[in-house]
């Protein structure tokens, strides 16, 4: 934490739009297939990205009596409880969906969504939840701390070029990734026709 202060004097509150909540919770009766809403739970974060095929959906009559746990495009939502806490998830397109209970919302505004979600997924940030979690059994952070964790205080366009890095080489262990898949292939191919013989 000294660190970071002595490179930033900006916190995660001086970038937010509206204040870092906690989600809503919900009964197994809320539940309702056929609602246009989804419920985004922990479980539905745990890739780093909101999966729906491990999502419900809820009913429409608790959507709309939960509108203000609504999530939007560019919001991040953190995981703040129990072994998965500290997991983030970039909202990157339009989503009907509530945040749940054991999860925040964070919506910035002038800064760049898609470096803050780089940003606490890193080391250092991930460190900061590490050392301030309360609870013995069940750790838990809630958003008073998050918001006064540092933020670094850079322009739009440093920030802007990092992603474009971080994106290059996102892209290129993908190419690696499908290389490596292929060759898997190609060996698993030679033994069974290698025993075939």
């Amino acid at each position: 934490m000294n660190f970071l202060k002595s490179k930033t004097q900006k916190r995660i509150k001086d970038y937010i739009s509206i204040p870092i909540t906690l989600g809503s919770s919900i009964s197994p009766s809320q539940y309702d297939e056929e609602g246009d809403y989804y419920y985004i739970s922990m479980a539905t974060v745990k890739k780093y990205y909101f999966d729906k095929n491990d999502a419900n959906k809820v009913s429409n009559e608790y959507a709309s009596k939960n509108m203000n746990k609504a999530v939007q495009k560019n919001d991040i939502i953190m995981t703040r409880s129990g072994m998965a806490i500290g997991k983030f998830a970039l909202i990157n397109k339009n989503l009907k969906g509530i945040f749940a209970d054991f999860t925040m919302r964070i919506r910035l505004e002038n800064y760049n969504y898609q470096f803050a979600y780089y940003y606490f997924r890193s080391f250092f940030f991930q460190q900061l939840i590490t050392t301030h979690k309360k609870g013995l059994q069940n750790h838990n952070i809630f958003p008073s701390m998050i918001q006064e964790f540092p933020i670094p205080d850079w322009s739009i366009e440093k920030q802007n070029k990092i992603c474009d890095k971080i994106k290059s080489q996102i892209d290129e262990q993908k190419e690696m990734d499908n290389l490596i898949e292929e060759k898997q292939l190609e060996i698993s191919s030679l033994i069974e026709n290698s025993i075939k013989e």
